[in-house]
């Protein structure tokens, strides 16, 4: 069994109300409630525990809820459940250190939507804008020193999978390939082998977990230059940002990077993990 690892598993359920799956901070075993019953946290941790040396107790934070689109759900300043994720990365501040950013979520945005335009053409800057201030919430709340500069931060970017088979889909597999291309501490983890239903079986949110824990290990590794103005101050703006609502999606730079894989979900699902050092 794990002697380091927990998670705790917080579902929002409307602009106020939480549903603590975990009931708290938990040990990471199959029967926590971190998921359904369990989600890729659990190979997420054993992997760093048993495979990867990890030393110090750390935790897995898991936001998620089903059926959610990124400008509409996540965005920051903007989307319905940003506040409350934002809300469980200060809550950690003065407890431990954040050390990664775990994405999982596209589905909804390449599903056709009669409420909204085709959300998959503004998939790479929603995920660029809401990466970019998850970063600066983590800065804020990591003990100084911990990040020379928000870049620092290593993001996994989880692939939709299988489903659906649809050109919205393939322009948010593009989307989330060029932003992992275009950062040096981003990895991408596909999926299309595992799971081809909407939900994830267990064996597939299994190999899921293991592959996460891979990406992470390759971002860490990522070259990062810190500029002066890289740092953000000592408290992240309140201010809203603007969704990209319009703009089609734009290539990034590329860059040379180790793929690894993964499995799809139908749920929005951001994890993040903290070293408790």
């Amino acid at each position: 069994p794990l002697t380091l690892g927990s998670c705790s598993f917080l579902e929002p359920l409307d602009w106020h109300e939480v549903n603590d799956r975990s009931q708290g901070t938990t040990p990471t075993v199959w029967n926590a409630n971190c998921g359904g019953v369990f989600g890729p946290e659990l190979l997420f941790s054993r992997t760093l525990e048993l495979e990867m040396g990890q030393k110090n107790h750390f935790e897995a934070v898991k936001n998620a809820r089903g059926g959610t689109k990124i400008h509409e759900h996540w965005y920051p300043g903007h989307g319905k459940y940003w506040r409350k994720l934002r809300s469980s990365i200060r809550s950690r501040k003065g407890y431990g250190n954040w050390k990664a950013f775990i994405w999982h979520q596209g589905i909804q945005d390449a599903l056709k939507d009669h409420r909204y335009e085709d959300t998959s053409l503004t998939y790479l800057g929603n995920l660029t804008g809401l990466i970019h201030q998850v970063r600066v919430e983590m800065f804020d709340a990591s003990k100084a020193g911990t990040w020379q500069c928000k870049e620092e931060i290593p993001v996994v970017v989880v692939q939709i999978g299988y489903f659906p088979q649809t050109a919205r889909a393939q322009r948010v597999r593009e989307a989330q390939t060029l932003y992992c291309n275009g950062d040096p501490r981003a990895e991408l983890v596909t999926v299309e082998d595992l799971s081809q239903f909407y939900h994830m079986d267990p064996p597939s949110l299994l190999i899921e977990g293991h592959r996460i824990a891979q990406a992470y290990q390759a971002a860490i590794q990522g070259n990062v230059t810190c500029s002066s103005t890289s740092a953000p101050g000592p408290s992240p703006t309140e201010a809203p940002i603007t969704p990209s609502a319009t703009s089609p999606m734009t290539s990034r730079p590329s860059r040379e990077s180790s793929s690894v894989s993964s499995a799809p979900s139908a749920s929005s699902s951001t994890s993040k993990w903290e070293d408790q050092s």
